[in-house]
């Protein structure tokens, strides 16, 4: 919570202003009854009626002066209670953002898309919430009810003995009430998160739901997780609600108990005689005094006690940011710190507490793979478990073996935090330009450009025992095109994801420019790659705002050279605004095959060493890939260009075309090779093309290449 709560610190004269405006407003509020017990005083001892009239009216006018000067206190620490919190709800999106945009997709596959949309909206609104009633409750509460126990011991020191009885109570009553109520609002909103990912699914697969016929299967589902979140409020709301007439009924006895109190105290006295009938006129005063003091005390303590109903839930939601703030960023760019004289020491220290955490927690999967005869997977678990009734959780085994694991595991990961964030603050010292100058100079040394070069390489998924990818090797070259090429999974995304630093290999080395990819920091390498992912995504705003993603200073000239080479000028020339026409989200206002192009005239605007082609041309049809392909060669030529493809038609001008098969390479060469000795291949071209339709798709290449020439 500290960690969220220093942006109020930025505002510290805010902060400083609300409490003077707080605590100025408690103390002209508390003199309204003093005046109150002035005018019941006038009216029981004053004689004479006109002087009595002029008297109450001076009382009157003080009091609302003082309301007008409390109404004006009011305002002004609101104000300033409502700016502090919503500039820390501002920086905490903020925040958020950034850090969901520099985290590794390890780390964002780990969260998933929907619970960071909800922790980035609505836990943090909770958070801010709690700052706004925070800051006026947490001050003007204690002021409030020191001040008006000081001027009520001033007044009659007995009366408070009510209020020292009633107190305690209410303060047990909420503790017993929060603390049974307190585990539920984490779950509230665990809650809306599913609810989150139920109709995130929905809508954004409603084409598949409505094809398959399904709405009555996710209306089930959305209404179980919504009536699994309405149960929990329901169970929080039926605590809650003891709270409140507790607290008036005891509000009430103690404002009877200072009257009874008060006359009690005035039992036996006698009510002849002037002095004693000014002594009892005085009591009465003093009663109806202290009976307001009494409000004040007990609303001051009711409000007070509202924190700490609105404290679970804001702390739960609070945890919930911190898990997304403390995740280590860009554990995949950790190259800054090897610049750093003691590197080796941090790193064993790392390699330490990773041993010692997977020591701690082998007892919990090993028990959990006994019990449940089955491989532990963290990630599925996890969901099932979310997706799980309570009353299941109760006895189940598994939620108690995973709390144990997420107890474990959150020790150690703020351990290694910890030590990133000493060696990155050390780092941090370090010139970036001079990084920059030394990794340039490990490139200059090679004296290569353009050039990816896989060394026997693996990967695995986390989470998972085998291997996506192994004993990976193949060489780019400026110039030339190289295409990957295989069945469905067998690992060609995996492999392109793996030279931007999405994913760190599990073993082996990849090398751009002759230099290993884990020395270069990731914002280096990426500058280096024009990238196009499989699915095409288009930004809203403008087409000339998507092209400059590849780069903002590009200019008109550029972005139709670009536009021209994607072959995406005819429709783009077409539109009333050319560059400036609107790009709705996520391009929904253009073509699969439009949208795939722009993408691809985005990253050629970048012009740069490497171009990687993720399945990009999959919506194209064969005489626009063909016209493609041929403008790319003489557009990239000083350049490696990596082509992704299911379609056989895409690549049979490669120059080096590699052939997976079971995250295996089995065959690598160009088109005429393969044909030949590639079983795979083979049967891959067999599946797709006839001999007929192969001398056609090599005849559309060279007549493109014929119009280019023109």
């Amino acid at each position: 919570m500290r960690k969220i709560l220093r942006f109020i610190g930025h505002k510290w004269y805010l902060l400083l202003l609300a409490a003077v405006a707080i605590i100025s407003q408690c103390y002209l509020q508390l003199l309204l009854p003093e005046y109150m017990g002035n005018i019941q005083e006038l009216i029981t001892t004053e004689s004479n009626s006109s002087t009595l009239i002029t008297d109450i009216w001076i009382q009157g006018g003080w009091m609302i002066l003082i309301s007008v000067g409390v109404v004006c206190l009011a305002f002004i620490q609101f104000y300033c209670a409502s700016y502090i919190s919503a500039y820390s709800g501002k920086m905490l999106r903020k925040e958020m953002f950034e850090k969901v945009n520099s985290i590794s997709l390890t780390d964002y596959n780990s969260f998933g898309t929907a619970t960071l949309i909800t922790r980035t909206t609505n836990d943090i609104e909770q958070v801010k919430n709690f700052i706004l009633m925070g800051i006026r409750i947490l001050v003007m509460s204690p002021t409030m009810m020191i001040i008006a126990v000081i001027k009520t011991s001033q007044v009659d020191l007995k009366l408070l003995i009510i209020l020292c009885i009633a107190l305690p109570l209410i303060l047990v009553v909420m503790s017993i009430l929060l603390f049974v109520a307190s585990p539920y609002f984490k779950k509230i909103q665990e809650k809306i998160d599913n609810i989150t990912i139920v109709l995130r699914e929905n809508l954004t697969g409603i084409r598949v739901v409505r094809a398959y016929d399904q709405e009555q299967t996710e209306t089930k589902k959305f209404l179980y997780a919504n009536k699994d979140l309405t149960k929990t409020n329901i169970k929080v709301n039926r605590i809650m609600t003891f709270a409140n007439p507790f607290i008036t009924i005891l509000f009430n006895l103690c404002f009877i108990g200072i009257y009874a109190l008060g006359f009690y105290l005035l039992d036996g006295t006698n009510f002849n005689g002037a002095d004693n009938q000014n002594l009892i006129q005085t009591q009465i005063a003093n009663i109806a005094v202290v009976g307001q003091y009494s409000m004040q005390i007990m609303t001051s303590f009711v409000m007070f006690a509202m924190i700490f109903v609105m404290m679970p839930q804001a702390i739960a939601s609070s945890k919930r940011v911190l898990e997304v703030l403390n995740i280590d960023t860009n554990k995949d760019n950790e190259e800054t710190l090897k610049y750093l004289d003691n590197y080796d020491q941090y790193q064993n220290k790392l390699n330490e507490l990773y041993k010692e955490e997977n020591d701690a927690l082998k007892p919990i999967i090993d028990e959990f793979e006994k019990t449940y005869k089955t491989k532990f997977n963290y990630s599925l678990l996890k969901y099932k478990i979310s997706t799980t009734s309570e009353e299941v959780l109760k006895h189940s085994v598994a939620n108690k073996l995973m709390k144990s694991y997420d107890a474990i595991h959150t020790k150690y990961h703020l351990a290694r935090k910890k030590i990133r964030y000493q060696y990155r603050e050390m780092a941090s010292h370090i010139d970036v330009s001079s990084i920059e100058d030394k990794v340039n100079k490990k490139f200059n040394e090679t004296g290569l450009k353009g050039v990816i070069e896989f060394n026997d390489v693996a990967f695995t998924y986390p989470g998972s025992d085998t291997p996506c990818v192994e004993h990976i090797s193949f060489k780019t070259t400026p110039g030339k095109t190289t295409a990957i090429i295989g069945s469905t999974g067998s690992g060609k995304s995996t492999i392109v994801n793996l030279i931007p630093k999405f994913y760190k290999v599990t073993s082996g080395e990849i090398k751009l420019d002759g230099v290993n990819i884990n020395e270069i920091p990731s914002d280096i390498l990426r500058n280096k790659l024009g990238f196009v992912p499989q699915t095409a995504l288009l930004f809203k705003g403008t087409i000339r705002y998507n092209m400059q993603f590849g780069n903002k200073n590009a200019t008109d000239e550029e972005i139709f050279k670009a536009l021209d080479v994607a072959q995406a000028t005819h429709f783009v020339s077409k539109l009333p605004n050319g560059l400036d026409s609107f790009v709705s989200q996520s391009g929904k206002n253009f073509s699969g095959g439009q949208k795939q192009r722009l993408c691809i005239a985005r990253a050629l605007v970048r012009k740069p060493e490497i171009y990687v082609f993720d399945d990009s041309f999959s919506a194209l049809d064969f005489k626009t890939d063909a016209k493609l392909r041929c403008a790319l060669k003489s557009y990239t030529e000083g350049s490696s260009v990596i082509v992704v493809a299911q379609r056989v038609s895409s690549i049979l001008d490669a120059d080096n075309i590699i052939v997976l098969n079971e995250g295996k390479i089995v065959g690598q060469g160009n088109h005429t090779e393969l044909i030949k000795n590639c079983k795979v291949y083979q049967d891959i071209v067999k599946s797709q093309l006839d001999s007929d339709e192969i001398e056609k798709t090599i005849q559309y290449s060279k007549n493109a290449l014929t119009e280019e020439v023109k």
